[in-house]
């Protein structure tokens, strides 16, 4: 319903030999492979200069040939979690839909809908994108009338998201996205991270033995203090994946959650103990907010 026929053969195929235990690599590549080059079908376009882009639903990411893995990945992973609901189901966050669609998908969808509890970006909001990697749910956010602050402290994926911001702020949206190069935490500091050389979905806070990563110094601050440097009149919407220093953010962001009480959607998938340390933490500085858990997101608001 999603690809083609080929793709959902693919999928059925990496499938059956997942619990087979038979030949599930070759399958399982076999699957990318596929998804890949349907993805690269529907959604990729030229410019009047013969340059290569993704429009995905109106928002615009940028293609490097030389860099499949990297956007095997976004074809993969990334389109679900930030496109999916968008592009074949026409922003339906209801909550059954949602409910159905995190069990089956890999990281889980970006929004969530029941009646009143409305976790979902609209026009003339002001987002925060913590974790922006090259841009993706910035450029979806975009496409729905928000202006967004983009947060993303690695050196690679950050030239991808001003390409990104670039890409899409040329366009007549209301909004506009604003590349931030550093992360979001509890303090103003410089943190190491290790990152892949070919694969920034690997970016790290966590030391590991691995010849493909290297480590990099990143910045980080604080939400309140951008807000306050920044004189933000409001936040409406908090999006995370930042690779479990989800809990840091919201421990500088205490100002901005009592404040304004934006929507939250946070990723819980990072650390063990993430869902509830997180919505232990959102309780603690905003009582009025109403948490849901759903498989590896969390998803907050204060239901006036």
């Amino acid at each position: 319903m999603h690809w083609s026929f080929h793709c959902t053969l693919a999928y059925f195929l990496k499938g059956v030999a997942r619990e087979l235990k038979i030949a599930s690599n070759f399958f399982s590549k076999y699957h990318t492979n596929v998804v890949f080059n349907d993805f690269q079908k529907k959604w990729l376009k030229k410019n009047e200069n013969g340059e290569f882009y993704f429009d995905i639903n109106g928002a615009l990411l940028p293609y490097k040939s030389e860099d499949k893995v990297f956007f095997e990945q976004l074809a993969k992973t990334v389109f679900e979690d930030v496109f999916m609901i968008s592009c074949f189901y026409n922003d339906n966050y209801d909550k059954k839909l949602v409910e159905f669609l995190d069990a089956r998908m890999q990281e889980g969808p970006y929004g969530y809908r029941d009646g009143a509890f409305d976790i979902t970006v609209k026009k003339d909001d002001v987002v925060i994108d913590a974790g922006a990697w090259i841009g993706d749910y910035s450029a979806y956010a975009i496409t729905k009338g928000a202006t967004v602050y983009a947060f993303e402290p690695v050196k690679k994926s950050f030239g991808l998201l001003c390409e990104t911001a670039d890409m899409n702020n040329a366009k007549a949206h209301p909004g506009k996205i604003y590349p931030i190069q550093k992360g979001l935490g509890d303090s103003e500091c410089e943190l190491n991270i290790m990152t892949s050389l070919e694969n920034s979905l690997g970016d790290s806070f966590i030391r590991k033995e691995n010849d493909a990563l290297i480590e990099e110094k990143i910045r980080i601050t604080s939400l309140d203090k951008f807000v306050e440097e920044h004189k933000l009149e409001r936040v409406n919407f908090i999006k995370a994946d930042i690779e479990g220093a989800e809990r840091d953010l919201l421990k500088g962001a205490t100002h901005t959650l009592k404040t304004f009480a934006p929507k939250l959607v946070l990723c819980t998938y990072h650390l063990p103990d993430d869902p509830e340390v997180l919505e232990n933490l959102i309780l603690q500085i905003n009582p009025n907010y109403k948490v849901v858990q759903l498989r590896n997101k969390l998803v907050a608001a204060v239901v006036v």
